[in-house]
């Protein structure tokens, strides 16, 4: 291979590796403009496509595997993790498990195309048990649609941004400060944004009931509803609930409230980071008209950790 006038690009096909490799891995370094610009060097004569392809799709194969094997090992503590760094950590992995329990191993085609999916994809194929063999099968296809986009594309866009490099040329002085800008911008937006989160869920965990007086309740024989509201992939895994309580997952449960007694006391539990589902359907409720609707703390992990007894899952 000719060394390339780009700086950056002498690295040739170990840049392509090492670009998708951490971006895969999840360190916040795009790699889809990367692609963009291996295909323009593609078209260019200086990469060659096959190996472009190739070693994007085995640096994404070889995160991916990682991921795999963490989450199949400690599936959902290394989703507890991310959700934690997330900067909506309400969302993060939510609706990451609903899309997998919807599509199941069919997810890992399209996962890459998505935002935050594509790294919580393979740890959840993991968690969910998926076969190796199928895991590297659909995820392999997956990085081949994923990688062969950008490289098609900048391959097509090559004059283009030719062009566009030279007229660059004049504003390239701005350039670092107004994307410094943009980035300091966007920061300080999601440090407020989750600022409020936070805050909104300490309120709602003020009003939580703790795992001892709730199995005092429960002892007690007192006429209240315990309502599991962990997502299917996670209650699957592990697969018991509260004695007598109703697995309602968390996607679904705004559709069933007419099932509900609200003006009997309510505690609702889950298995993610700072109880937020349950925090978030117990304010649903509230807002619905329950008279005493509280979120468990510490939810079936806390409940577990002392030992106390639990009931086999029962679908609805």
């Amino acid at each position: 291979m000719n060394p390339s006038p780009h700086a950056w690009w002498d690295w040739g096909y170990y840049g392509v590796f090492a670009c998708v490799f951490f971006e895969q891995a999840g360190v916040p370094i795009p790699a889809f403009p990367a692609l963009l610009a291996a295909g323009a060097l593609v078209a260019s004569g200086e990469l060659s496509l096959p190996a472009c392809l190739l070693s994007a799709v085995l640096a994404a194969l070889l995160a991916d595997l990682i991921w795999y094997a963490i989450g199949k090992v400690r599936g959902g503590a290394v989703l507890n993790l991310m959700c934690r760094l997330s900067w909506r950590p309400d969302t993060c992995v939510s609706k990451t498990k609903i899309l997998f329990s919807q599509h199941g191993t069919k997810t890992l085609i399209f996962a890459k195309f998505i935002p935050g999916l594509s790294t919580l994809a393979p740890p959840l194929a993991g968690m969910a048990q998926v076969p190796l063999t199928r895991f590297v099968a659909y995820d392999g296809l997956g990085s081949i649609l994923w990688a062969l986009v950008p490289l098609i594309a900048g391959a097509y866009l090559q004059k283009s941004l030719v062009t566009l490099q030279s007229q660059m040329e004049t504003f390239k002085g701005y350039l670092p400060w107004l994307c410094g800008t943009a980035i300091i911008a966007v920061l300080i937006w999601r440090y407020f944004n989750r600022r409020f989160y936070t805050r909104e869920l300490t309120k709602g965990l003020l009003a939580g009931i703790a795992v001892g007086d709730l199995k005092k309740r429960l002892d007690q024989d007192e006429d209240l509803t315990v309502i599991d509201v962990r997502d299917e992939l996670s209650a699957r895994a592990k697969a018991v609930t509260l004695p007598k309580a109703r697995w309602i997952p968390y996607s679904i449960l705004p559709d069933r409230l007419t099932e509900l007694a609200l003006d009997k006391p309510i505690v609702v539990y889950c298995d993610c980071p700072e109880d937020q589902a349950a925090v978030a359907m117990a304010d649903l409720l509230r807002q619905r008209g329950g008279k005493e609707v509280r979120p468990l703390l510490g939810g079936l992990g806390a409940w577990m950790s002392q030992g106390w007894s639990t009931t086999e899952l029962k679908s609805e």
